[in-house]
């Protein structure tokens, strides 16, 4: 399943990417502004491949052995890494948030500060994920009775119809519905790896169905970009497109989406930290408004290599230790 992994690099660093364009000026640029369409919301690819992981590995599920080794790789790493976030926020280093209202924060006492962002992940941008997936994990032997029953077709047409009525919160104060809003992903993901013709069929004509998928979306998002329940559907597509790419094209072990694939957690947790502080740096001490092609470039390598070399840090400083910190 080489692909798959190839796949998974590609859908962290598209992930990477997005955030990066996120914290600049797009000053204009029609190429930023239509890879901002094309990737906004592109979580639900990386949504996918989970689904599709967990499907190919629960042939032998064990329930217990399942949840404590997400707890090692993910929970655990995740308590860590939102220390320093968590701190600027409850010491009152940072009073500013994009949408909690920072004077009940402040009101509340300690415990319930640090429950609140734990529970949402409000305290750094790309860590309200881990909330969205732990009922996945602690609910897997449904979705693995629901598999062997034959009835993942008709629960993941019914999951469809939440997501779609709620959509994507804009805000983490409601975990549940991002979990109601990306279980049709991970659902699809788990049908993939069972009916694994839906996109092998289509292998063969991947990269004029990707070029098609690009033209049509951006021709009808332009000037008004889809709405979240919308835009599940379109990206359910692409994830289809973007798996008969990868099985056609990317069927070999590429060292690089190897290596971003198995990282893929890691920079899920830490590359909010270095687009944030990259934003800082420019916007609040340079006094410079970064913007346009070559500052996006900039900020997604920046934050690439930042991310990759706090791994290597962090790999060297505690050698074993680290799989505390990093899930590896």
């Amino acid at each position: 399943m080489q692909f798959i992994n190839n796949y998974r690099g590609i859908a962290i660093l598209l992930i990477v990417l997005i955030h990066a364009i996120g914290t600049i000026n797009h000053d204009d640029s029609a190429i930023l502004l239509g890879v901002g369409l094309l990737l906004d919301n592109s979580t639900i690819l990386f949504v996918v491949v989970a689904g599709y992981l967990f499907s190919s590995l629960s042939t032998n599920f064990d329930y217990l052995k399942f949840i404590k080794h997400k707890f090692k790789i993910i929970i655990i790493p995740y308590f860590f890494v939102s220390i320093p976030a968590v701190f600027i926020y409850m010491s009152g280093l940072k009073d500013s948030h994009y949408w909690i209202d920072m004077n009940w924060f402040t009101s509340l006492n300690v415990i319930y500060q640090y429950l609140y962002l734990m529970g949402s992940g409000a305290h750094l941008v790309t860590l309200w994920f881990i909330p969205m997936i732990i009922p996945f994990y602690l609910f897997s032997p449904g979705i693995i009775y629901i598999k062997n029953k034959q009835w993942l077709d008709a629960f993941f047409v019914l999951s469809l119809i939440p997501a779609l009525w709620f959509g994507r919160p804009e805000f983490s104060e409601n975990n549940l519905i991002w979990s109601v809003y990306f279980l049709p992903a991970y659902l699809f993901g788990m049908l993939l790896f069972q009916r694994p013709r839906i996109y092998e069929e289509l292998a063969k004509y991947s990269g004029l169905l990707l070029v098609g998928y690009i033209v049509i979306y951006l021709g009808l998002s332009w000037d008004a970009a889809f709405s979240s329940s919308v835009d599940l559907l379109w990206k359910i597509v692409l994830s289809v497109i973007m798996m008969a790419y990868s099985k056609r094209y990317l069927a070999k072990k590429n060292k690089w989406l190897n290596m971003f694939a198995r990282l893929s957690f890691y920079l899920f947790f830490v590359h909010g930290y270095f687009i944030g502080a990259i934003r800082m740096l420019h916007s609040q001490y340079f006094g410079i408004e970064v913007s346009g092609l070559f500052a996006a470039s900039a900020s997604f390598a920046t934050t690439l290599i930042l991310s990759l070399l706090s791994f290597v840090i962090i790999k060297l400083i505690l050698k074993d230790k680290s799989k505390i910190f990093v899930g590896l």
